[in-house]
């Protein structure tokens, strides 16, 4: 296991353990799909669309005092101001008839509530593969599991990720791209715990507060997944590039080839365990491998339609955005 994340042999072994019953994948365009893209705006209010990200240097892995980080040239771009959403997601799923690898697959890594822990010690106990958990009932299915509209689509393997990047007309950021636009305009270092917490130690990003992974306080408000904008934009206007769920980046993670890191940390980092709720926290995920609390957000070379004052029907950008 690496800090909590399932990994592939864990995968593998999980996937021999269900049974052999078949599964059928859903309808692409089907009556869940139009649900969740019908389904009135949440709560949570942020400014959709690409937020211009200046040419600049960033000091990649800096992490306060005595940690400088490495200098780094980043040309500019733009980034997807909140990670992608359900109803993003299903737009595209809607546009192209894409199945995700966890529908392929007919089950996905879901993160065990803490009510069904007997103990920390064995982080082989934190994630359970789940039957017909995907994208689109994030808990592996009832009546009231159909993913929320405005969160974060997550149970989204790399390829899937890099599918709707090229669908929309952008890719993944790398990981100094991602850095870069998370750190907004810090001129100096700053204390990781600042990136998650204000000076009254108030949260400002979706995180765990409490003793992971048995007990959780909520002072943010959110026990698992916020819908996007629930909490303030950097200097860039970007919102939850800290905390809520971890991003893929297009950036290998070793030599192995099957590895990609993913950047951001989630709502399952706490003080007690990862603290990965700053920008230098990364983690190597396999690609082929979807979970509860992954997600992504897409880079792209130009503004996109509405950010050049010009209006379009469609429901996604255009590959030529």
């Amino acid at each position: 296991m690496r800090r909590g994340l399932p990994g592939a042999a864990a995968v593998v072994a999980m996937l021999a353990g269900l049974s052999a019953g078949g599964f059928t994948t859903p309808d692409p365009a089907g009556a869940e799909v139009a649900a969740i893209r019908a389904a009135p705006p949440g709560a949570c209010k942020t400014r959709e669309g690409r937020a211009f990200i200046p040419a600049g240097e960033v000091s990649l892995g800096e992490d306060g005092p005595g940690r400088p980080g490495r200098a780094v040239t980043v040309a500019g771009f733009w980034l997807d101001r909140h990670e992608v959403t359900n109803r993003q997601f299903a737009a595209f799923v809607d546009a192209t008839g894409y199945v995700t690898q966890g529908e392929r697959d007919g089950a996905s890594a879901v993160f065990v509530q803490p009510e069904h822990l007997s103990g920390m010690d064995d982080a082989g106990q934190w994630w359970k593969l789940v039957r017909k958990a995907n994208w689109r009932r994030p808990h592996g299915g009832g009546a009231d599991d159909l993913a929320h509209a405005d969160e974060p689509v997550v149970h989204v393997a790399y390829a899937d990720a890099a599918a709707y990047a090229r669908w929309a007309g952008g890719r993944l950021p790398t990981e100094a791209e991602w850095e870069r636009a998370a750190r907004g305009d810090q001129l100096g270092p700053r204390a990781p715990q600042a990136w998650a917490y204000d000076d009254d130690g108030k949260p400002t990003a979706n995180t765990w507060q409490g003793d992971f992974p048995l007990a959780q306080s909520n002072e943010d408000h959110f026990t698992g997944l916020a819908p996007v904008g629930c909490f303030s934009p950097n200097a860039f206007g970007l919102v939850d590039m800290i905390g809520n769920v971890w991003e893929w980046t297009a950036s290998a993670a070793g030599t192995s080839g099957v590895e990609r890191l993913i950047k951001g940390g989630s709502f399952l980092c706490a003080f007690n365990y990862c603290a990965n709720f700053r920008p230098a926290a990364w983690q190597a995920q396999e690609e082929g491998i979807g979970t509860s609390h992954v997600g992504f957000r897409v880079a792209y070379e130009k503004p996109s339609l509405k950010e050049r004052g010009i209006s379009h029907p469609h429901p996604g950008p255009p590959a030529a955005a």
